[in-house]
């Protein structure tokens, strides 16, 4: 009987909801419908790293920006992606895409793509992130970027941000390797066996994937000096025992490049709904940017500077809106928490005694702090 009952419930239901001008999908979100659902959502393609810090800055935005009862007023969908190449064509084709993290590397990359002009046009940038550093892993019989001419180098996997550094690098330093995509994994245990020179990685340090790496593993991080060839496009930087006790003996450093990140997302005309929606996470994002300063969140995004540029990128209109309407304020708080990290600067520095030095030497010492810091944002 209790059968019954509940078989003509049902078809009531499926009998009533029509005439009553409700889709089934209306009665079950009780109140959100699908248009409230994806009002406020944004999506961002991370990484394939999971414990990467752009994998983290994007949940950290989710973490800070999820707003309304079902997320409806905004919703931050990070989303695992191939890599930062992969993610370029993503926010280009990709149905769904909103944003995306992608190195600044790869406008340099594609400049003889007859699609470069188009593709500057319908790509933009939010803001800079924190780079990440190139890592060279390679057998010990190699010890200069040079040895590796005429070798079989791993460029890591299709699609990922190393197999754009790789070649790009080689071709500006006029280094001719024999390429493959490889995977970290697969790519270590080839060069034990003999079958690979080196593998390249861009991964913010201390990566996890080379931190496993023993110092009787047969393999060591080659050196890549900060040539004038390839300074337009990548930062110096180094490695130390701190990063990696097992290949870099104490007291000795490693010299390599990094390579810049941006959020970018794709360029729509000014009143376009998706254009109107990016607007929306821009202001949300920007308005609490000093936020994800605090204990929580990632320590990267001390790093972040909103009004940071990017040479060959276009800014998205939002972006660029919304910081030329907050000027003043931005650029007092961007001057104030320079002058703590100055004040840091200083104080690591035992040669340095702020009652040793004049007025016009601490403003010419400020201005190389400058000039120190703008070469690792």
């Amino acid at each position: 009987m209790r059968k019954k009952t509940a078989l003509a419930l049902a078809i009531c239901q499926l009998i009533l909801w029509p005439s009553l001008g409700l889709a089934q999908d209306d009665v079950i979100s009780q109140g959100q419908n699908r248009v409230d659902a994806n009002a406020g959502t944004v999506t961002i393609m991370t990484t394939r790293n999971l414990g990467s810090p752009l994998m983290t800055a994007a949940l950290d935005l989710s973490t800070l920006l999820d707003a309304g009862e079902q997320y409806a007023d905004m919703r931050v969908i990070p989303v695992v992606a191939r890599g930062k190449v992969q993610n370029l064509w993503d926010i280009l084709y990709l149905r769904g895409v909103d944003m995306g993290f992608v190195q600044s590397d790869i406008l340099a990359y594609l400049e003889d793509d007859p699609r470069i002009n188009s593709i500057k046009s319908k790509i933009c940038y939010i803001t800079v992130m924190p780079p990440e550093e190139v890592h060279i892993l390679a057998r010990k019989d190699i010890q200069t970027l040079e040895d590796l001419e005429g070798q079989k180098v791993s460029i890591n996997a299709k699609g990922t941000g190393s197999a754009v550094v790789g070649p790009l690098l080689f071709k500006r330093l006029g280094i001719d390797v024999l390429a493959e995509n490889e995977d970290t994994g697969r790519a270590i245990a080839r060069m034990k066996e003999g079958d690979l020179a080196a593998h390249i990685n861009v991964l913010g340090k201390p990566a996890a994937p080379v931190a496993r790496i023993k110092a009787g593993d047969g393999i060591h991080l080659l050196a890549i000096p900060y040539l004038p060839e390839i300074a337009d496009v990548y930062l110096p930087s180094n490695f130390t025992t701190n990063d990696y006790p097992e290949l870099v003996p104490a007291g000795e450093e490693v010299q390599t490049i990094a390579a810049g990140n941006v959020l970018a997302a794709f360029n729509w005309e000014d009143g376009h709904a998706r254009q109107t929606k990016l607007a929306s996470f821009i202001d949300a994002f920007f308005s609490r940017f000093e936020e994800l300063k605090a204990p929580g969140f990632h320590p990267q995004w001390k790093k972040v500077n909103i009004q940071a540029s990017v040479s060959g990128w276009n800014r998205c209109t939002p972006a660029q809106t919304w910081i030329d309407s907050h000027q003043p304020a931005a650029a007092s708080a961007n001057m104030a928490e320079l002058q703590r990290e100055f004040t840091a600067f200083t104080a690591e520095r035992s040669n340095v005694a702020s009652t040793g030095f004049s007025e016009d030497e601490k403003n010419a010492l400020f201005e190389e702090f400058l000039k120190w810091r703008n070469t690792r944002q």
